[in-house]
């Protein structure tokens, strides 16, 4: 069977959701395989045009700094997008971010190259757009008060008002 996935966004869609569960209902428990319903609420990943930006921002600042965009990147990702994860509870991020403060506290040298690691290794893509915007929303402030100016062009300005 395949997977379906049913977006509620009025009273007909519950009844195609409740349709299909009656369809599939009697072959999924025959094959020894119930159905498994899950509801969750919808949220947007990060958007191409924010990837774009970041990745612009990303040059920009690298260029300014002396660094290429992935250790410009890395050093944002250490800063901003970890506080996001860990107050949100992103993936395993709060179990890591535990790990590298106990280390921390203990003066341990294995703190540095772990925090290198997870900087290097945290992804972009587990954002929301909500989380990509606030990220997006501290660099640039960030970058304001180090004295380097960032671009942004005509069609991703609407991304700095989410």
């Amino acid at each position: 069977m395949q997977k379906a996935v049913f977006p509620i966004q009025s009273h007909a869609d519950i009844t195609k959701a409740i349709n299909f569960m009656h369809t599939n209902y009697t072959s999924a428990l025959e094959s020894g395989k119930p159905l498994r319903v899950v509801i969750d609420r919808k949220e947007d990943k990060l958007s191409d045009a924010q990837r774009r930006l970041y990745w612009l921002w990303m040059t920009e600042y690298g260029k300014q700094r002396g660094l290429d965009k992935e250790e410009a990147s890395a050093f944002f990702k250490y800063k901003y997008l970890s506080i996001i994860y860990n107050r949100d509870n992103v993936g395993e991020y709060p179990e890591t971010f535990k790990v590298m403060r106990d280390l921390k506290k203990s003066g341990s040298s294995g703190y540095e190259p772990l925090r290198q690691f997870v900087s290097n290794r945290m992804s972009i893509t587990e954002a929301t757009t909500k989380q990509m915007a606030e990220f997006l929303t501290d660099i640039e402030v960030w970058c304001l008060k180090d004295g380097v100016k960032l671009t942004c062009p005509d069609d991703l300005k609407y991304l700095r008002d989410q």
